[in-house]
């Protein structure tokens, strides 16, 4: 019963926090007092350290060092620049937004703050330029995805050490091929639907970007050098960006005081308390059980499929980040060996971190928001929310089939 009750608490928790417009996390941590502790008997100590203190860390840095370079103009000023190599060929705008999308959040900052900082100029630039709203809002969304889960990014950080700490193993950069593989294929299919061939020829005026300053052309070799430290050195990707931080507050690149308050502490207490939930309702048997119930569904054949679809049907109405992974990736080692290894868990927990990403073009997702949110004051919001949530389902759609196609080709990366 307590197994049932544990699986109940992290539903339960992400209504509560939705309905009631409230931090899962935080929800989540409540629930893990109660069902942990008073109901299932782990000690208050143990629970407590359930906290995720590498992903806490790694994550702390990582937002921190991009909140300085977002701060001090590097991001906004480096996407003007590569923008104006479009030379106003309209045709090459949407693509140079996904490429642009894809490398920035590859490198750290993010799917979320990447199209945070790329949504509002890239849909002004659009409308403007009478280009699709909703085509340039998918294709930055979708870039920010296909980067999002590089071993340098949040996103990418959480699945590998998912992936890690519940068996599957080192990953490296099998999650991250697989992500810009499916991620570029959809992208493409959306660029040609929604018209983009059709701006063939036509052309458009860029604003030309300034010069960089001495601040930003030293934020921008302190990127690179965090990049080279963390690939070549192989040092922890958190610990190197707070030492690149304090190291570009020193030479006053930023406001401290901003550039802490712009971490993400909202999400990065939706991880972290959901983290400790999951690992009470783990303790307490709950994935076990769901492991049983899932692979009760399945066969070599259908595996995939509906675990893409259940990831993302998941991640439209929660957090891919904070809820799906952390939920779904420790069931992929004993979801694995109960169908008797004829799907492995590598492949599993590719399905679960990509499947659970693609779907955050819905408006019910921070991304999908933040679309809304950017677009000109002049855009049907209404018709941009019906046509994104829409996006989001035709995606789904074709992820499963995607990964179902691969793994039966045996072409997964």
């Amino acid at each position: 019963m307590i197994e049932i009750i544990s699986l109940l608490a992290i539903v339960v928790a992400i209504i509560i926090g939705f309905w009631k417009d409230i931090n899962v996390g935080l929800i989540a941590l409540v629930f893990a007092l109660f069902v942990g502790y008073y109901l299932g008997g782990i000690p208050i100590n143990t629970i407590i350290s359930y906290w995720p203190m590498s992903l806490f860390f790694t994550t702390f840095g990582i937002t921190f060092l991009f909140s300085i370079a977002k701060l001090n103009g590097t991001l906004e000023k480096l996407s003007k620049t590569i923008i104006n190599q479009s030379r106003g060929k309209k045709i090459l705008i949407p693509i140079i937004f996904y490429i642009l999308a894809l490398v920035l959040a590859s490198v750290g900052p993010g799917n979320i703050s990447t199209s945070a900082l790329l949504l509002p100029i890239g849909l002004i630039i659009a409308f403007s330029a009478n280009i699709s709203v909703l085509m340039v809002s998918i294709l930055i969304i979708l870039g920010s995805i296909a980067g999002g889960l590089s071993p340098l990014a949040p996103n990418g950080i959480v699945a590998l050490e998912l992936a890690k700490a519940n068996g599957v193993g080192d990953l490296g950069f099998h999650i991250y091929f697989n992500n810009v593989l499916v991620m570029t294929l959809f992208s493409a299919l959306v660029f040609i639907v929604l018209g983009g061939l059709k701006l063939r020829g036509d052309k458009v005026v860029v604003e030309t970007p300034g010069r960089f300053n001495k601040h930003q052309i030293l934020t921008l070799v302190t990127i690179l050098v965090l990049v080279a430290w963390v690939m070549i050195g192989k040092v922890n990707v958190g610990f190197a960006a707070f030492a690149l931080s304090a190291f570009l507050l020193l030479f006053k690149t930023a406001d401290q005081n901003q550039a802490i308050k712009n971490v993400p502490w909202s999400t990065i207490l939706l991880i972290c308390g959901t983290a400790v939930l999951i690992r009470v309702a783990d303790e307490l048997g709950g994935v076990r059980l769901l492991t049983t119930f899932l692979a009760s569904l399945m066969s070599e054949q259908t595996a995939v499929p509906i675990l893409a679809v259940l990831s993302g049907v998941m991640s439209i109405f929660s957090s891919a980040v904070g809820v799906v992974m952390p939920t779904l990736i420790p069931t992929t080692v004993q979801l694995s060996s109960e169908l008797g290894q004829v799907v492995s868990p590598t492949v599993l927990t590719i399905t679960i971190a990509v499947a659970s990403h693609i779907v955050t073009v819905s408006p019910f997702s921070t991304m999908g928001a933040l679309a809304l949110a950017s677009s000109p004051e002049t855009v049907d919001k209404k018709k941009l929310f019906k046509d994104l949530f829409i996006a989001s389902f035709l995606a789904l759609i074709f992820v499963a089939l995607l990964l179902w196609l691969m793994n039966m080709l045996n072409i997964i990366l």
